[in-house]
C-alpha cells in the first residue's frame, strides 16, 4: 500500500512541476513579447499580452490549490515539503512578473502612438529573460548552482537599471518634445528591474528548496 502512495505522490509532484513550468513558460513569453512588440511597435502584439495575463492569474490559483491538497493529502516532509511549500510562493513572483509584463505592453502602447522607442534596451531584457527562465529551471530540477548565477546577474541588472535610468532623465531635459517616449520608457526599465528581483526571489526559494539554506538576506559564497 505505502508503496502505491508514493507512486501516486511521485506524479502529483511531476504534474505540479510540469504546472509551475507551464506558467513560466507563459510569462516568460509575455516577457520577450513585450520586446517585440516595442521593437516592431506592434501595438496589436502589445494588446495582446494585456489579454493574455487572465491565464497566467488561472494557472496561480490553481497551482496553489494543488499544493495545498498535497500538503494536506500526503503531509509531506523533508525536499518534498520544502519544494510545495515554496512553489506556493514562487507562483506569487511569477504572477507579479506577468502584471509587470502587462505594464510594460501598456507602456509600449503609449511609446507607439508618439514613434519609435527613445531607447535600445535589448541588452537588459535579455538578462532579464536569462534570469527568469533560469530561476524557473533552478526551482523545478533543484539546480541551486544554476541559481546562484541568478543571484550574480542581478547586480548587472541594477547597474543597467541606474546607467538607464540616468540617460533617460537626461534626454528628458533636452528633449522636452519628446517626454510622451521617454517617460513610458523610463517606466519600462523600471518594470524590467523589478521582473529580475521576483526572479531572484525565485533563485533564493531554489537554493533554499535543493539546499535548506536560506540566503534571502545573504548573497551565497
Amino acid at each position: 500500500m505505502e508503496h502505491h502512495i508514493d507512486r501516486h505522490f511521485d506524479e502529483a509532484i511531476e504534474a505540479l512541476k510540469q504546472q509551475i513550468l507551464l506558467m513560466g513558460s507563459k510569462v516568460e513569453a509575455m516577457v520577450a513579447d513585450c520586446m517585440k512588440a516595442l521593437a516592431s511597435r506592434d501595438t496589436a502584439l502589445a494588446q495582446q499580452i494585456i489579454e493574455s495575463d487572465h491565464a497566467v492569474n488561472a494557472l496561480e490559483v490553481s497551482i496553489d490549490e494543488q499544493c495545498i491538497e498535497l500538503l494536506a493529502r500526503y503531509q509531506p516532509a523533508a525536499w518534498d515539503l520544502r519544494f510545495i511549500t515554496r512553489g506556493l510562493k514562487i507562483v506569487t513572483d511569477l504572477e507579479r512578473v506577468g502584471d509587470l509584463a502587462v505594464n510594460t505592453a501598456s507602456r509600449v502602447i503609449d511609446i507607439v502612438k508618439h514613434g519609435d522607442s527613445p531607447i535600445d534596451l535589448t541588452q537588459m531584457s535579455n538578462n532579464v529573460q536569462m534570469m527568469l527562465k533560469d530561476s524557473i529551471d533552478a526551482f523545478v530540477n533543484s539546480n541551486a548552482a544554476k541559481a546562484e548565477g541568478v543571484l550574480n546577474n542581478d547586480d548587472v541588472v541594477d547597474d543597467l537599471t541606474e546607467y538607464y535610468v540616468k540617460e533617460l532623465l537626461e534626454r528628458a531635459e533636452k528633449e522636452p518634445e519628446n517626454l510622451n517616449r521617454l517617460f513610458p520608457a523610463t517606466s519600462i526599465v523600471r518594470y524590467l528591474e523589478r521582473m529580475a528581483d521576483h526572479s531572484t526571489n525565485i533563485a533564493e526559494l531554489a537554493i533554499f528548496t535543493a539546499k535548506g539554506r536560506d540566503v534571502r538576506h545573504s548573497k551565497p559564497s
